[in-house]
Formats: C-alpha cells, sequence, structure tokens
C-alpha cells in the first residue's frame, strides 16, 4: 500500500514524508534541440515514491497550500541535506525549478515574492543542473500543487539537517515542494502532459490538470 502524509521528499530534512529509493541515473547533460514528452517522462528515473495516489487535480488541491500555474524559466543549485552527527557521510543535493509569469490558482503567494515562484525537486545523482535541461525544458508550461518547504532545522529525534536553509532561491524568497508526486504536472508546447516525477504522460491540454478539471495520472 502506497502512503503519505502531506508532501515533501525524503531528500529534505526535517520529517520524512515518503520514501525515496533513488539510482545512480545521471544524464551527460547534451543539449538537444529537438523534444518528446518521453525526456521528461524519464527525468527523474530511478525515484519511488511510497504514496497514495489521488483521484482528481481538486484532491490535489485539498492537501496543496498553494496551487499555480506558470512557465519554466530555469532550473538551479537547490539545497544539500546532511548528518550534523556524522560529517563522513556525503549530503544530498536538490534541485529548484524557478516558474516565472506565476499565476495563483488557490492559496497565496508572500507579498515580498519577486515574482517567481521556487520549487524544491529531488536530485537523483547529485546531478549538475544542465542535466534538467532537456526534461524540465525552459518554457514548458506548468501546473504546480505546494506546499511550503521545511526550514531544515535540526529536529529531536531526526538524523538529518539541511546545510543552509536559505540556499536554493534569492534571499527573502519562499521555497515551496509539490503536495505528492502528482503535483507537479508539465506541457512543452503541443506535446504531451508529463507528470515527471512519477513518469507518466497523458493526451490532452495542461489546463485540464487544473482543480475542476480531471486530467491527472497516478
Amino acid at each position: 500500500m502506497r502512503t503519505v502524509k502531506r508532501s515533501a521528499f525524503a531528500a529534505l530534512a526535517g520529517s520524512i514524508i515518503f520514501a525515496t529509493t533513488i539510482s545512480g541515473c545521471v544524464s551527460d547533460g547534451t543539449t538537444t534541440t529537438s523534444y518528446s514528452a518521453q525526456q521528461s517522462v524519464e527525468q527523474f528515473a530511478g525515484i519511488d515514491f511510497d504514496y497514495d495516489p489521488v483521484d482528481s487535480p481538486s484532491a490535489l488541491e485539498e492537501q496543496s497550500q498553494l496551487v499555480v500555474t506558470g512557465t519554466i524559466e530555469r532550473v538551479q543549485e537547490g539545497r544539500v541535506q546532511i548528518v550534523p552527527a556524522n560529517e563522513t557521510i556525503p549530503g544530498i543535493s536538490t534541485i529548484v525549478l524557478v516558474l516565472r509569469d506565476p499565476k495563483v490558482v488557490s492559496g497565496s503567494v508572500e507579498e515580498s515574492s519577486d515574482g517567481f515562484v521556487y520549487v524544491e525537486l529531488p536530485n537523483p545523482g547529485g546531478q549538475e543542473t544542465d542535466a534538467y535541461q532537456d526534461g524540465l525544458r525552459v518554457g514548458s508550461s506548468v501546473v504546480a500543487y505546494l506546499d511550503p518547504a521545511s526550514d531544515g532545522a535540526p529536529v529531536e529525534g531526526v538524523d538529518t539537517a539541511i546545510a543552509d536553509p536559505l540556499a536554493g532561491r534569492p534571499a527573502g524568497q519562499a521555497l515551496y515542494l509539490p503536495a505528492g508526486p502528482q503535483a507537479l504536472i508539465l506541457q512543452y508546447e503541443n506535446n504531451a502532459v508529463v507528470w515527471p516525477l512519477i513518469g507518466q504522460e497523458r493526451d490532452g491540454e495542461i489546463e485540464e490538470t487544473l482543480p475542476g478539471e480531471d486530467l491527472i495520472a497516478n
């Protein structure tokens, strides 16, 4: 049975919400001019999320604090999870997906927002950000169901923390996490709609993944 309690990634410190198994799937970062939805489908290959899938976009909205649409601006380096009690254990890095022209569907962004939305994602294999330029293609349309990211402070009974909790975005900007593996959806031009975290695609338009619509993958 797949279970999840709220949103977070195992690579992020604090409470581990859903377990991930990460393999060393590494791209060579080669840039291509053509695009196939399969590139987005395979972007996070090697991660296995243990979760309870929801059956509608509205159900995703119910477990999210913020729902936005936007366009991929870039992928940048995220934060690093560490084990403070054991400095010999390598840190686990994340990436941050930067969305431009965000439009709030539900919830609200902070008044201090610089006009971008910053979404922390896992980084299997500790890849360079160039490895994501095909699957998380600049200019792709995005629907994201989000929760605030953990502040990464040490928690009693939890071995991990974030080395620099404020990293991954400009000073004063909020950092978010997908509210579950189904909660990040993208579409590049007229290609298939893709749920990159779970490696699935569907025919349709990305607007059909908004709350009140019925396009979802599980």
